[in-house]
C-alpha cells in the first residue's frame, strides 16, 4: 500500500454519504484491480461512516439507519464495474487466443518484473481450470524475448512448448495488452 494513496483515500472519503464511492472511483481507475481497491475502501469506510453519522445525527435521525447503508453498499458495485477487465477468447483451427488488458501500476523498467506482474494479474483473472493449469507452468520455461516496436512500445514474449505469451507495453498508457496463444 502506498502512503500517497492512503492519504488520497482518507481525504476523498471525508464527504458524507459519497466518500467511499469517490474513493472507489479514484482507486479503481488507478489500480484497475478489485482486490487492491477493496484494501483502500476498508481504510476509507470508517471515515465516511463517521462523517455521515455526524452529519445525519443532527439532520435526519429518523432515517439514519437507511442512509448510513449508502456508503457501505454503493462502492462495491461501482468498484466491480470499473475493475472488470475485458477478456476475449477466440478459437481457430490451430490455437486458442486469449486477449487481456492489464493495468500496469509499476515504476520498474525491468522486463522480467513487468512480465511477471502482468502475467500474475492475468493468471488471477482466468477462471477456466484448463487455461489456468496450462498457464501456471509457463514460469518454468525459457527466458524472455524483449523487442521494441518503436520508441514507446515494448513487446515482452515468453514461449513455453505450445503456449506463447506476449505483453505489449506502451510508455504513454498504463494498460498493457496481453495476448496468450495456446496450441491444440
Amino acid at each position: 500500500m502506498n502512503k500517497r494513496d492512503i492519504l488520497i483515500t482518507l481525504l476523498a472519503s471525508t464527504p458524507p454519504l459519497a466518500g467511499t464511492t469517490i474513493v472507489s472511483f479514484i482507486i479503481s481507475k488507478k489500480y484497475g484491480d478489485l482486490k487492491e481497491t477493496l484494501k483502500y475502501l476498508m481504510i476509507g469506510l470508517p471515515v465516511t461512516l463517521a462523517t455521515t453519522y455526524y452529519l445525519l445525527l443532527s439532520i435526519i435521525p429518523k432515517y439514519l439507519e437507511y442512509i448510513i447503508l449508502i456508503p457501505v453498499i454503493m462502492p462495491l458495485p461501482l468498484s466491480y464495474l470499473l475493475t472488470r477487465k475485458t477478456m476475449s477468447v477466440s478459437f481457430s483451427e490451430d490455437y486458442i487466443e486469449i486477449k487481456l488488458k492489464i493495468p500496469i501500476n509499476m515504476t520498474s523498467y525491468d522486463p522480467h518484473e513487468l512480465f511477471n506482474y502482468a502475467f500474475n494479474k492475468a493468471l488471477s483473472r482466468i477462471r477456466n481450470p484448463y487455461y489456468y493449469y496450462k498457464l501456471s507452468s509457463i514460469s518454468n520455461c525459457s527466458g524472455l524475448k524483449v523487442s521494441y516496436l518503436n520508441e514507446d512500445k515494448l513487446v515482452i514474449r515468453r514461449k513455453c512448448g505450445d503456449i506463447d505469451v506476449r505483453v505489449l507495453i506502451s510508455s504513454n498508457k498504463k494498460i498493457a495488452d496481453m495476448v496468450i496463444d495456446i496450441s491444440y
